[in-house]
């Protein structure tokens, strides 16, 4: 061993261990080994944890040892030390003894975790120091378990196999509140399946208590069971079910219950009508829901006719997207139960270049089913000629071109390619693509789609099939008939009503249908995020950015903002612009549409930010009602991060966000008399001699008018030093959190032109407080200067 270390470690001289970082790291590489086991001796005797001196020097060795082995990137050769310290840490109290007070053998733990862990992609070290993690995830040190998960997820990314063995302790720690260890679950599920299932059903029930990056974490493992082991879930699908609600979570779920409905429908069977009410509320999800019903209905014919009437409905009144999986989930109920159509199924297929046309057909037969099932059972017989569909189908208006090769031939081709791909799969099997034949046809579709919704419209009549009533024609009405199989008392026979020009405005339509939604919506979320005054779109070396003004609508007197703005910057224009509309859409006594300039402003704002891979204004506009919550959740952090809440609070009263002076008059007075503190108190500014080591001063602070002034001592009496001028101040932001100090989320830095100060409140309250203040006092700085430019000019 170096005669250095020896000095240091063998005579416990504190007054030495600084020189260690003096010396070469390849000088002292060969007896790192050594020195750690000597490290160990000292932290296993009985007065280690009294003895000051010598905690202080094993953490200036242990410093000097982690770095040298990652600067010589020698941690095979003296990993087994590194770990055998580690582990030995273990045999110790790890536990907290005071708030944010670590015991010294949780410190040595966490100085080594980094060292070893971040080596997660060498297998011979990981091999040494997984079992030994897996430990320490049980020791009870918050802190130490949540570092070791950061890092097993990465070893987990790296090297599954190292991980598997230890499944069910990686699980048991998940549902003790580890939650940041869900990451791991997805990386270890193939290698041990059942020590998950085993506990599927907890995993589940957590969903609601996680935030939204776990909340992803576990929907993956979800869909990785519903696809190998979707039997494992099927007890789950009530609770699965009940998530739909939630737009963040909803698009994954229903994935999950799709691959569930296709192994065991008749789990899912009885929660049909609740689904239809999710395909209503996120037209985005007909497509799972829409496979949903495809599956349980080929579970009996009952359950295919009742199946196809929601289907058809679909098809006849949604948009094109989802035609082609609408169409393959029919097809297949059809194909499996040829007798409901009376045989005749291949044919309607066949011959209509038209979805609306197919669904006109569709439905006929599925009405002359309920009428007669004598009728049907003719017709099975001897089924109609494709020509007599089409001139039946047509009944005075233009005749539907017949194409024999359009769908047949291809969609059969396809479903065999589908079926033997899908060999061995549990389930029914299923065809999910059209094929090259429907894309090649989509343009011609799509005019005479539009063209047959605007014939049916005027002359058809809605039923009610789901009760089994009749009507008094044969068209099947696609504007009238509902998602819940209920027929419209509106448009019936023979009824015309004017086109309003606006019908054609896709957004205006879309706002007019969700106008009270909207305003429900708006009155909830405005007290949580603000809406800007003025959205302007820059250039940076990084792309767009969107920058934000807000503004106090009060101007009090001693207003922050009667003569400035707040600004911020922010890379998520889209879902700023989104709110912006919601706003205005709000606040409007009729629906807005595309030609009003508000709306014609943000179209403007829009297409500037030039984002690439989204729609344009009007369809990402209509394409979800709502931002998710996921990015709602994402504007109010960084309103957070940029201490927005410091400056404005939102009002019941004046139903808006008003600043700090505005929302507070009675603090007014205080806080413009010159000289009268905002607040004073103590406060420890960070004194550092070496980096690794963290030292604290105690000093005195107040916050006056446009300085904070700081004694010398931690008395008021004491001389003040230089105060520190806040119209200087370029910033002031929260300390992250950092490996080895837990108290710095209660500290924060203030950034001049020539300095950086580092200061540590008694708590994270009082933090926040001395933040608050500071803030308000450089918007107040701020404004001044407003003031004093406008009255100049």
């Amino acid at each position: 061993m170096h005669h250095l270390f020896r000095l240091v470690l063998g005579q416990r001289d504190l007054s030495r261990a600084g020189d260690l970082f003096s010396l070469e790291d390849a000088v002292i590489e060969d007896c790192l080994s050594e020195a750690l086991e000597e490290i160990k001796a000292i932290s296993c005797s009985p007065d280690y944890l009294t003895n000051d001196n010598d905690q202080a020097v094993v953490e200036i060795c242990i410093t000097r040892i982690t770095t040298a082995i990652r600067e010589t990137r020698s941690i095979e050769r003296h990993g087994a030390a590194l770990v055998s310290l580690w582990e030995s840490c273990l045999e110790h109290n790890l536990q907290p003894q005071g708030k944010d007070e670590d015991t010294p053998h949780a410190k040595i733990a966490s100085d080594i975790t980094s060292c070893i862990l971040q080596n997660y992609n060498q297998p011979p070290v990981m091999a040494l120091a997984v079992p030994v993690a897996v430990k320490f995830l049980q020791g009870g040190n918050k802190e130490l378990s949540r570092n070791m998960s950061s890092y097993l997820s990465l070893a987990a990314i790296a090297k599954a196999d190292l991980l598997a063995e230890h499944t069910e302790a990686i699980t048991c720690s998940v549902l003790r509140g580890n939650h940041m260890l869900l990451r791991v679950l997805p990386s270890v599920y193939k290698k041990q399946p059942e020590a998950i299932h085993l506990h599927i059903g907890e995993l589940t029930a957590m969903m609601s208590q996680l935030e939204q990056p776990e909340q992803q974490h576990l929907l993956r493992l979800l869909q990785m069971v519903a696809k190998q082991h979707p039997l494992a879930l099927s007890s789950l699908v009530p609770s699965l079910v009940g998530y739909l609600s939630d737009p963040v979570l909803n698009d994954a779920v229903l994935t999950v219950l799709v691959d569930v409905s296709l192994a065991c429908p008749a789990s899912v069977s009885n929660f049909l009508p609740t689904l239809r009410e999710v395909g209503q509320q996120f037209p985005a999800l007909l497509g799972h829901v829409a496979k949903i019903h495809g599956a349980v209905g080929l579970t009996s014919e009952e359950q295919a006719h009742s199946s196809l009437v929601y289907l058809v409905s679909l098809l006849a009144s949604m948009e094109h997207s989802i035609h082609h999986t609408l169409l393959l989930e029919i097809r297949g109920l059809t194909d499996r139960f040829s007798s409901i159509l009376g045989g005749c199924g291949k044919d309607i297929y066949r011959m209509s270049n038209s979805f609306t046309a197919i669904a006109r057909l569709l439905g006929r037969r599925l009405e002359a089913d309920l009428a007669a099932a004598s009728r049907v059972e003719d017709e099975t017989e001897q089924c109609p000629k494709p020509c007599d569909l089409e001139s039946s189908a047509s009944d005075g208006d233009e005749k539907l071109q017949v194409k024999i090769q359009a769908f047949e031939e291809k969609m059969g081709e396809e479903g065999e390619v589908e079926r033997e791909s899908e060999a061995g799969s549990p389930g029914p099997q299923r065809r999910h693509s059209l094929g090259q034949a429907a894309r090649e046809e989509r343009r011609e579709m799509r005019f005479n789609r539009s063209k047959s919704l605007a014939l049916h419209a005027v002359r058809s009549r809605s039923f009610n099939s789901e009760n089994g009533q009749d009507g008094e024609g044969a068209e099947l009405n696609p504007e009238a008939y509902l998602s819940d199989g209920s027929p419209s008392p509106e448009n019936g026979p023979g009824q015309t009503e004017e086109d309003d020009p606006r019908e054609r405005d896709k957004l205006w339509v879309h706002l007019k249908d969700n106008e009270e939604k909207i305003k429900a919506f708006c009155s909830d979320i405005i007290k949580r995020i603000p809406v800007p005054e003025q959205c302007v779109i820059e250039d940076s070396s990084r792309g767009c950015v969107a920058k934000l003004s807000f503004s106090c609508p009060l101007k009090g007197h001693y207003c922050l903002y009667g003569k400035s703005s707040f600004t911020l910057s922010s890379r998520q224009p889209h879902i700023w612009i989104h709110v912006m509309l919601l706003s205005l859409q709000s606040k409007a006594s009729e629906p807005l549409s595309s030609e009003d300039k508000a709306v014609q402003f943000l179209r403007a704002v829009w297409e500037k930010a030039q984002l690439k891979g989204l729609h344009t204004f009007e369809t990402a506009m209509t394409q979800a009602t709502f931002p998710h919550k996921k990015d709602l959740d994402s504007l109010q952090r960084h309103l957070e991060e940029v201490r927005f809440f410091d400056l404005f609070g939102y009002s019941d009263e004046e139903g808006s966000w008003l600043c700090f002076m505005c929302n507070n008059p009675e603090k007014a007075t205080v806080v413009n008399q010159e000289g009268q503190p905002l607040i004073e108190g103590k406060l420890k500014e960070k004194q550092v001699r070496w980096k690794f080591i963290k030292r604290w001063k105690t000093r005195y602070f107040t916050l006056a008018s446009n300085q904070l002034l700081f004694r010398k001592g931690k008395s008021k009496e004491e001389l003040d030093d230089s105060p520190i001028e806040l119209s200087k101040v370029q910033s002031v932001k929260v300390v992250a959190k950092k490996r080895r100090d837990r108290s710095l989320p209660r500290a924060f830095e203030i950034f001049t032109d020539s300095k950086t100060y580092v200061l540590k409140a008694q708590d994270e309250k009082h933090a926040e407080e001395w933040l608050q203040y500071i803030n308000v006092a450089m918007a107040q700085a701020k404004e001044r200067e407003n003031r004093e430019a406008t009255t100049y000019l």
